[in-house]
Formats: structure tokens, C-alpha cells, sequence
């Protein structure tokens, strides 16, 4: 089968996913084309295996004057690679796939990978409701990361839909004495007790993360357990950082500051996961979290909002409470804080239920089982 891969802009989890299928696919036989901006190619290396293939297309955020000339050359570039499946990753890169097969006689079978949904408002949500109803309405398929998505899918037209999940990521373990070490060292350096129990958050200091409902319910945990700490990993957006650093402070005026550490940009969150005592989550929205699939892989307790794709992914190995409600989130923490016995036995499920996630080999053979699904359809 001759599949093209396209997407826009990525940094993360998008272009981690379509460089593992790319590379199953070469690997069962398969010719694969990606498609993409050059700086995504620079970053994850499509390209740099037998039986894939990699062409530069620069595919911006937002609509603009060159979106023709963008269509013109991705039509071109899938006569040329003579695609069977076409596979766009996101809403963007969907609608410009679906504009450059209008009309094409002889089209290849057309997938849609959604991977985020749509979080925002008034007239700018009716425009992406919009434009996700043409792309559900064009696609053979629309396969989305989480159920919510797929759900999203057919309520706005597609006929065919799916769950295609991302690959787990690697298991990134650490022995326990580098894990013992990194713990001493970051108790040294943020002047905390490293005996006192460790909450650590996962994600980039963003809107949609929301830790300002992780910053109000370590509020209400100070005065009673100041033993918790809570290690935040992640690039940062300077003005949320600055929103988020006031939050702070006007607790502390009360007498209640959260012990709350920014750690900026990690390369070492296996051994994280490995020294904390539990995995939080306070996301508006997640798909399926690369990040909470690592807490499930190291066997961590989780507490987490019950947004998107994490009920389904985390399932009985957590505490879930409703998305931006400081109270309820506090409340499990107090749970996990306070009972070691279910701290444990949480933890012991999140390891049973990471044995279910599927590798990059399973997450490809379900693609590869839509494509020869949509193909059959003809």
C-alpha cells in the first residue's frame, strides 16, 4: 500500500505519533510519503529510514491568502507519490487535504485524525464546528484519539468513524537509586524535606492545563499536610507563568501557600515519575495524555480531571473529579495524601492497566486495518 502521512506544526505528541506509524509501516512492507512543515521534519526525522519518504509543505495555523497555493501543491504531491490513503493529522491539515482531493479523479481513500477537539467560544466555535463538519462530511474516516472525539465526529456528519489511540510511550525507567538520588537533590535545591510526600504535574504552563486549580487545591491541603510537595515539569508561557506565580502569592497573604515547584523544560521525567509518590492532572481537555500513560507505566496513583480520553485511559486507577473545580480536586488529593493503603492499590492498578496500552506495532495494525476498511468501502 502507498500511504501519505500529512500534518501541520508539531511538536509533540502529533509528530511523535505519525513518526511511529511511518515507521511501522516501512517496516511492514509499506511505501509511506509524510508531508509536513520542514521544521517538523528537522525535529522528528521521518525520513531517515528505508520506504519513507518526506516533502516540505508548510501548513499554517490560521487561514490565510496562500492557502490556495498550499492546495495546489499538496494535490500534486499526492498524484505524484500515487497515494492509496491519504492520512491528515488535525483539523488543519484536513481541511487542506480535503480541498486538494475535491474534484481529483481517482482519488485516494481519505482519513481524518483528530487529535484535539473544540475549546472555543462564540463565534469562533461555530467557525470550527464549521470546519470540522466538512472535513467529518469529506473523510472516508475520521479517527479520533479519544472517545469524546469520535463522538464529536458523528455528531457533526461522518459516516465513518473510529478510536485510534497514539502509541504508549517507552517505559523510561530509572533504577531506584538514581531515582533516590534525583529526589535528595531536588529537596536539597528547593529547600523541601525529602521524606515529605511528592505530587508531581506533567505539561507545558498553558491556559489549558489549568494549574491554577492545582495551586487552590494545594491551598487547602498547607495548613494541614505542609509534607506535600508538588513538582511541575514543563515549558512555560510566560504570561500564564506570571498569572499563575500571583495565585500563589495571594495565597500565601492568607497564610495558606501551596508548595509548588516550576521545574521548566525536563529531559529526565521517567525518573520523576519514578521519585513521586503520585501523578495530578488538572486539564480543561486531554485526548489520552502521553504523560498520564507514563504515571501508568511507573504505577503512580493518579488524580485527574474527567476530561476528554482520561476516563477511558485511566479508568479505576485514579481519582477523577469534574475539570476546574478546585474543591473536588482537592478533596481526592486529601484522599491520596492521607491514605497510603489506597495510594498503593491505585498504584497497582494504574501498572495493570498500563499493560493494555498498545505499542507503536498495535497502533499502526489499527490503522492499517481502517485503511484497508475504507479502501474495501472503494
Amino acid at each position: 500500500m502507498r500511504i501519505l502521512l500529512v500534518l501541520g506544526t508539531s511538536t509533540g505528541g502529533v509528530g511523535t505519533h505519525v513518526a511511529a506509524a511511518a515507521r511501522s509501516f516501512a517496516a511492514a512492507g509499506h511505501r509511506v510519503g509524510v508531508v509536513g512543515p520542514a521544521a517538523t521534519q528537522e525535529q522528528f526525522g521521518f525520513d531517515d529510514r528505508p520506504r519513507v519518504m518526506f516533502a516540505p509543505l508548510e501548513i499554517p495555523v490560521g487561514v490565510g491568502p496562500r492557502d490556495a497555493g498550499t492546495v495546489r501543491r499538496l494535490r500534486t504531491l499526492i498524484r505524484t507519490f500515487r497515494a492509496d490513503v491519504v492520512h491528515a493529522h488535525g483539523f488543519r491539515a484536513s481541511l487542506l487535504t480535503s480541498a486538494a482531493l475535491t474534484g481529483m479523479r481517482k482519488r485516494p481513500r481519505f482519513l481524518s485524525s483528530w487529535h484535539n477537539t473544540i475549546m472555543s467560544t462564540g463565534g469562533r466555535e461555530r467557525m470550527e464546528r464549521l470546519v470540522a463538519a466538512r472535513i467529518a462530511r469529506t473523510a472516508d474516516t475520521v479517527l479520533g484519539a479519544s472517545e469524546d472525539l469520535v463522538d464529536l465526529a458523528r455528531e457533526l456528519g461522518a459516516s465513518h468513524t473510529g478510536l485510534a489511540p497514539a502509541a504508549a510511550p517507552s517505559p523510561r525507567f530509572g533504577d531506584d537509586i538514581h531515582a533516590g538520588l534525583l529526589r535528595a537533590r531536588l529537596a536539597r535545591e528547593l529547600g523541601f524535606d525529602r521524606d515529605g510526600l511528592i505530587l508531581l504535574a506533567v505539561g507545558r504552563i498553558a491556559p489549558q492545563k489549568d494549574y491554577g486549580v492545582l495551586i487552590d487545591a494545594l491551598a487547602e491541603l498547607a495548613a494541614d499536610h505542609p509534607e506535600v510537595q508538588c513538582l511541575v515539569a514543563g515549558a512555560q508561557d510566560d504570561a500564564e507563568r506570571a498569572r499563575l506565580d500571583a495565585r500563589i502569592e495571594e495565597h500565601a497573604r492568607a497564610g495558606r501557600r501551596p508548595s509548588l515547584h516550576f521545574l521548566g523544560q525536563r529531559g529526565d521525567v521517567g525518573a520523576l515519575n519514578q521519585l513521586a509518590d503520585a501523578f495530578v492532572l488538572t486539564s480543561r481537555w486531554e485526548a489520552r495524555a502521553l504523560v498520564l500513560q507514563e504515571a501508568l507505566l511507573t504505577g503512580k496513583a493518579i488524580v485527574a480531571t474527567a476530561t476528554g480520553g482520561t476516563p477511558g485511559l485511566v479508568g479505576d486507577a485514579g481519582l477523577l473529579v469534574p475539570a476546574g473545580d478546585p474543591a473536588a480536586f482537592a478533596a481526592a488529593l486529601r484522599r491520596v495524601v492521607e491514605d497510603p493503603a489506597l495510594r498503593e492499590e491505585l498504584g497497582h492498578r494504574a501498572a495493570q492497566r498500563a499493560l493494555d496500552l498498545p505499542d507503536e506495532a498495535q497502533a499502526a495494525e489499527l490503522l492499517l486495518t481502517e485503511y484497508e476498511a475504507a479502501r474495501a468501502r472503494g
